[in-house]
């Protein structure tokens, strides 16, 4: 029997013994060997620092520049692709199946994303759980450091298994190294309740074992309450989100960043940047992000109009009441969001005068492509194009929306959260107008307010496809939606919810475990 225990099911590969490289500064900028012996592991705190930099490297999936199927769609730099399953883009391409999950067309075999999300997240979390269990066998570490590197680890494990729920629901909790014996074999799907709690002590335990400063690779303090901060909110736990994310307002670790909306998403723009909190961080030209081959090159992610159509006009209104708003010249006198994140027609493309965007000649139905994370000075682009821009997994404009949701949610809207919502607005290159509080902003108005706010502050950033499942409105959003090729959406109920890969429940079935079932519909 436990010969016969699949590795494919209980994901006990050492990965974070075998990687190819990371992407962050310090030790993760290092190239680990390739293949080591565990038995002379774990020796030196050296053995610890390639050990985290396998748990980091899993946040860089999807890099690699050089075939579309290398540089998978949903993870690292190709993070974009989320928001092809939302009512923000499209997916032109095959590339992970996000086209058919786009179209409710997944089922349990459907393979891409819909397998990958299950086996490279339990993949990484294996890669941490190694990390956890064996680093105080290196007794020439602190105990402050070995607290430190357990915590980077527990954060990246929390990360992948909120990850995981928002996905498939129920789903088996481990929070050890899995072994070849029965007992591994025949884990079940916990409860999605347990492994939320699971995640949250795994927060907990990394915001008080993180340092208490600005990001710049590794995880702190403020990361780990960000993303408490939203898995409080997925939970509905709307005081307890509030006073996560006040806490990290109140610490002043992080800021708006004031040196340009677009640079938020660029080199050299990120270096430093007061307000990214966490991060995929990419160096070539061993580790390199594939944004501007597959969003430039290959148009993989295409906007829809009904995201252009959201951004407001420079006087706060939308573009059905504003008399600022111009059919002749849509997008003028524009929330500056726009032109930052949406390429269209005549939007300079290159390094020579005459390299506008046309989307008729290059073939993009819908006559948009994403700006955002996009360096012109790469173009024209192609398969071997090295692109260096991290993928910015948290920042703090979030963590300022997420208060000012969580706020209102709880007792309704105040000052602070509507000044939480002002600081995102009073970005120095967006100046959108402020919101005034007072007795006219309902509960039910500000969340629309919010809503918003979220949805172009976040555009294309791989967030909104979650919003609209957490808001519990994905399903009425969604089949309104129609591709520019014609293609209508279709969200069923059941979807909600993904189907794990067949594989998985096949393997469990022929070892006799009974506890792991598919997911209901499926």
């Amino acid at each position: 029997m436990k010969n016969k225990i699949k590795k494919t099911y209980i994901y006990i590969s050492l990965a974070a013994l075998t990687m190819s490289g990371s992407c962050t500064q310090d030790f993760l900028d290092k190239n680990p060997t390739d293949k080591i012996p565990e038995s002379t592991f774990w020796k030196t705190q050296a053995d610890a620092d390639l050990a985290l930099s396998g748990c980091y490297e899993f946040l860089c999936r999807g890099y690699n520049a050089t075939s579309s199927s290398a540089a998978r769609g949903g993870w690292g730099g190709a993070s974009m692709f989320w928001d092809g399953l939302s009512d923000d883009a499209f997916v032109s391409s095959t590339s992970n199946n996000f086209n058919v999950i786009s179209r409710s067309g997944i089922s349990s075999t459907t393979g891409g994303m819909q397998a990958e999300g299950y086996e490279i997240s339990y993949q990484a979390i294996a890669a941490c759980n190694k990390l956890i269990a064996n680093i105080d066998q290196v007794t020439s570490m602190n105990e402050q450091d070995r607290a430190k590197y357990k915590a980077e680890a527990r954060l990246i494990r929390a990360h992948y298994y909120f990850l995981l729920t928002n996905l498939y629901g129920d789903v088996p909790l481990t929070l050890a190294p899995l072994g070849m014996d029965d007992a591994s074999a025949r884990l079940g799907r916990t409860p999605k309740n347990e492994v939320m709690a699971a995640i949250l002590t795994d927060l907990d335990y990394a915001s008080e074992n993180l340092p208490n400063t600005p990001y710049r690779g590794h995880a702190v303090r403020g990361t780990a309450l960000g993303y408490k901060a939203k898995v409080l909110l997925t939970m509905k736990k709307w005081t307890e989100a509030a006073a996560t994310a006040k806490k990290v307002i109140d610490e002043n670790q992080f800021a708006i960043y004031q040196g340009g909306y677009r640079d938020l998403f660029r080199k050299p723009g990120q270096n430093n940047n007061p307000e990214i909190m966490f991060s995929a961080r990419f160096l070539p030209p061993n580790m390199y992000s594939p944004a501007d081959m597959m969003y430039s090159y290959l148009k993989t992610v295409q906007p829809l109009n009904y995201l252009v159509d959201s951004y407001y006009c420079v006087d706060g209104k939308d573009i059905n009441s504003s008399a600022k708003y111009d059919v002749e010249n849509p997008y003028e006198n524009r929330d500056p969001r726009l032109k930052s994140t949406i390429m269209y027609r005549g939007v300079w493309r290159g390094t020579t005068s005459s390299s506008a965007f046309d989307p008729v000649a290059e073939g993009v139905l819908g006559g948009f492509l994403p700006r955002k994370y996009i360096n012109e000075a790469k173009w024209p682009t192609s398969y071997a194009t090295q692109s260096d821009q991290d993928w910015v997994f948290l920042r703090y404009a979030d963590v300022l929306l997420m208060y000012a949701e969580a706020k209102n949610e709880s007792s309704g809207p105040d000052q602070t959260a509507v000044d939480a919502l002002n600081k995102v607005r009073s970005r120095a290159d967006v100046n959108m107008p402020l919101l005034q509080f007072g007795t006219t902003l309902t509960k039910d108005g500000f969340r629309d307010i919010i809503r918003h706010e979220r949805r172009v502050e976040l555009a294309l950033e791989g967030q909104r496809y979650f919003d609209l499942k957490r808001w519990g409105i994905i399903k009425e959003v969604m089949d309104k939606i129609k591709d520019p090729d014609g293609a209508s959406r279709l969200f069923m109920a059941r979807d909600t919810l993904w189907p794990v890969p067949q594989s998985e429940v096949d393997i469990a079935k022929s070892l006799g475990n009974d506890n792991f079932k598919q997911t209901p519909g499926f």
